[in-house]
């Protein structure tokens, strides 16, 4: 057993008692899980344990519904704001996976099954999220949490991007593993830190939509971030260099775009003012960031930090030729790996929208469209700058890379749109 059976399996247990406070406070912790972390090996077989506690929880949570249906009225009045995309999107899933996926259904089931459950989670969430006090408890819970990925990124960058975390994850799987490992060496020769998160990717994306989230709620909802001006300061400067240590150039895009979008233009020309001082003062942090958002322009493949320009194009030229065998439907959630062993030249497809059409072709493209529109329709009086930046930002950042995750992310707007738009949920 490892330690995060010793910090899951009594989450299991208190969710017997609570499921309530239990599944949020899931929410919260779910963040210190990955792909490298496993629930058990059967022989050859390996099953993840944010799968394991995501399927514990749903049925769970599914019982208490059941058990209490008769008993008590839900006290959401909103219905669920994205039903029909969902629904969609999960269609899309399975007819590509079950029917057009050239990859025997035993070696495809569980990744469709996992991507399926994250709007299975994102659901839950939203049903779970009744009052506002539980919006309190996940502000909290997320300050906690990025606080923590704070601190260790500043020990991984300042001792030459040792993470004693990462490897501890690795350690837990067989030295034959097939699956990304992220982090570790390749990290440390972009000069790119992984906190306590799966990879750079994953925790620039996630400290710029956490950074805009914190931000919003500080100019529209301060009684919800109940901290002092000082703390709210030194966590948003944390966000920052978490950030700039993560170093992707996806995540600075959403950073900026969403910041763009919730300032007013005098404080953007009163920033500007600062920055060239801000920039002196920190230039050593902050020069190779502007290397990495400035290499994708580079025609030498060994200055660019992930992929330039025209290697992208040709990612998507070798995808689209590679589709004309399925084009409307994709080849499933092994999609990816097909086209991989097929034309190398896509590398890892650094872009959701080649992931999608590799997976779920053209149905799962416009599908995908379909949910953006919806979520973007959701911003409405004090919440519609953050809705809008979030998702024009997450449109920018899934667009040059794959390291963000889309459900967290909704879950953020869910919360945005709940503060606005439930009647008696918030009093100003």
């Amino acid at each position: 057993m490892s330690i995060f059976h010793f910090i899951f399996l009594p989450l299991l247990l208190y969710a017997l008692k609570n499921h309530h406070r239990a599944f949020l406070l899931y929410v919260i912790m779910r963040l210190f899980l990955d792909p490298l972390v496993p629930f058990l090996y059967m022989g050859s077989q390996r099953l993840q344990m944010m799968l394991f506690m995501d399927t514990c929880m749903f049925a769970i949570v599914f019982l208490n519904y059941i058990n209490n249906m008769a008993k008590t009225t839900n006290s959401i009045s909103t219905r669920f704001p994205l039903k029909k995309p969902f629904l969609i999107c999960i269609f899309s899933i399975l007819i590509s996976s079950l029917i057009f996926s050239p990859v025997p259904l035993s070696q495809t089931l569980a990744s469709t099954y996992d991507h399926i459950s994250q709007f299975i989670f994102v659901y839950l969430f939203w049903r779970e999220l009744k009052k506002i006090t539980d919006v309190r408890f996940i502000v909290k819970g997320l300050m906690i949490v990025f606080s923590i990925a704070i601190v260790y990124a500043f020990f991984e960058r300042f001792s030459d991007f040792y993470n004693p975390l990462h490897e501890y994850k690795v350690s837990l799987n067989p030295s034959d593993f097939e699956g990304w490992v992220g982090g570790g060496t390749q990290e440390a020769i972009r000069g790119r830190t992984s906190s306590i998160f799966h990879s750079s990717l994953g925790c620039g994306a996630y400290a710029a939509i956490v950074a805009a989230f914190f931000f919003y709620i500080n100019i529209s909802y301060k009684k919800v971030w109940n901290s002092t001006k000082l703390t709210k300061l030194v966590f948003m400067i944390g966000l920052f260099f978490l950030l700039l240590f993560a170093n992707g150039r996806g995540a600075m895009l959403y950073f900026a775009i969403s910041m763009l979008f919730m300032l007013k233009l005098k404080r953007i020309l009163s920033l500007s003012l600062f920055l060239p001082v801000f920039f002196i003062i920190f230039y050593d942090i902050l020069a190779p960031s502007l290397a990495t958002v400035l290499s994708i322009y580079s025609q030498n493949e060994s200055e660019v930090q992930g992929s330039s320009w025209a290697m992208r194009v040709i990612q998507f030229f070798a995808t689209v030729d590679v589709l004309k065998g399925s084009p409307w439907f994709g080849y499933g959630e092994k999609g990816v790996m097909y086209i991989q062993s097929l034309r190398p030249e896509v590398l890892g497809m650094e872009s959701m929208w080649l992931q999608i059409m590799a997976k779920r072709g053209i149905f799962g493209v416009v599908s995908f469209i379909y949910l953006y529109y919806s979520m973007f329709k959701l911003g409405k009086g004090m919440s519609k700058r953050y809705v809008v930046a979030s998702v024009v930002a997450w449109l920018v950042l899934s667009t040059t890379t794959v390291g963000g995750d889309l459900h967290f992310q909704i879950c953020l707007i869910l919360i945005a749109y709940r503060l606005e738009c439930e009647e008696g949920f918030y009093v100003r």
